[in-house]
């Protein structure tokens, strides 16, 4: 069965917004040192900047199944980001740097919920792998289009040139959401339960079990960054570590829709499983390399952890809630996480400079198991 175009359009949407987005990021760091900012700033307006976005998402969420619709969030979360670029490319110190950080990272927050509810509406539930993988994969391939980009603009505009250039894939992601339907007729504004920590309890039982495994694992996220300074520690150059992690975005891009595809086969638990299990291997093997060629080949290797896993745990992820609560549910789920990766980097980071790469790529790899057992041992509760 074809996919809608629907979930074609909003895989645009994404790849347009990810082109703009990551256009700036790799510059940004470079750019605050230009304006007098030191690390500390960077780590202020970084730290800042994703604990918005996550914290937002369950705004988001919660704002879209009250109205009962998911365009206006969209329009407000993609339109944030693609009509403020002026904010950074005039900026003359890191605190408009900040501002900028603050409002874009705000829009990301509000409308990946809805974004995701929308996928989830749009098709049947044994295309969730192949909707979810499809956009997954779209999104990747702007994250990797992005970078490339700006290496070839900056030597030509420079990095306000760069910034403003970056406005053009921003505002057609904005425009090509007006091609973009709710899915179906807008639901009724529906009275919701108060959101407070009880509300939680309202949720059903599978959902929130996979809350508490998803919340185990993110601890074991560390950022990606922590892999790419073991490349270089491995042996390679600075150029090789970012042709490597470009090499790492195009491969998940490419396979992230087939193993969509693959999930709505063999079953979307099992790939969830199989990317718990399959992360905690990477980790074991970044914690043991000893060759760069080692560690190239474990990044590659994380690039299918990535490509199966992301897509198939937000399309499981869609199958354990009511149509009701979809957006609040799903933005929940992206906060929890999101808010445990701070904790999780600073522990990864720590046990890194106190004892050694080997000893905090071990803790992520026993996390990753942790959770694979939780995941499991809930998976036998659950059968009759």
């Amino acid at each position: 069965m074809k996919l809608p175009l629907q979930v074609y359009l909003l895989g645009l949407v994404s790849f347009l917004m990810d082109v703009a987005s990551e256009m700036v990021y790799p510059l940004l760091p470079l750019f605050l040192t230009s304006l007098g900012a030191g690390a500390g700033v960077l780590g202020l307006v970084e730290g800042m900047a994703e604990a918005t976005a996550s914290l937002f998402k369950v705004v988001g969420g919660r704002i879209s199944d009250r109205l009962g619709r998911r365009k206006p969030l969209l329009l407000l979360g993609y339109g944030l980001p693609a009509f403020l670029r002026p904010i950074l490319a005039l900026a003359q110190s890191p605190a408009h740097v900040l501002l900028y950080r603050f409002l874009d990272r705000t829009g990301k927050g509000l409308r990946t919920a809805p974004r995701d509810a929308l996928l989830a509406e749009s098709v049947d539930q044994d295309a969730f792998g192949r909707a979810y993988g499809l956009h997954r994969g779209l999104d990747t391939l702007g994250a990797t289009v992005g970078p490339f980009l700006a290496f070839l603009l900056l030597p030509h505009l420079g990095i306000r040139g760069v910034f403003w250039a970056s406005a053009i894939p921003a505002f057609l992601a904005f425009m090509a959401l007006f091609w973009v339907r709710e899915a179906k007729a807008p639901r009724a504004r529906t009275p919701l339960p108060p959101f407070r920590l009880t509300y939680l309890g309202t949720l059903p039982v599978p959902y929130r079990r996979f809350l508490l495994v998803s919340g185990v694992f993110a601890l074991a996220l560390s950022s990606n960054a922590f892999l790419l300074l073991r490349l270089k520690e491995l042996g390679l150059t600075q150029e090789a570590v970012t042709l490597a992690y470009t090499g790492y975005n195009l491969l998940y891009a490419l396979l992230a829709y087939p193993l969509g595809s693959l999930a709505d086969r063999v079953g979307l638990r099992r790939v969830v499983a199989w990317g718990f299990g399959l992360y905690a291997l990477v980790y074991l093997g970044f914690a043991l390399a000893k060759t760069a060629l080692a560690g190239v080949a474990l990044l590659l290797l994380y690039a299918l952890y990535s490509a199966a896993f992301e897509g198939a745990s937000r399309a499981y992820l869609a199958t354990l809630i009511p149509q009701e609560t979809k957006a609040t549910a799903i933005g929940l789920y992206h906060t929890v996480v999101g808010v445990l990766l701070l904790p999780a980097s600073v522990i990864f980071g720590f046990l890194w400079q106190s004892y050694g790469p080997g000893l905090a790529f071990g803790v992520g790899a026993g996390l990753a198991l942790l959770a694979l057992t939780l995941f499991l041992l809930d998976g036998k509760r659950r059968r009759p």
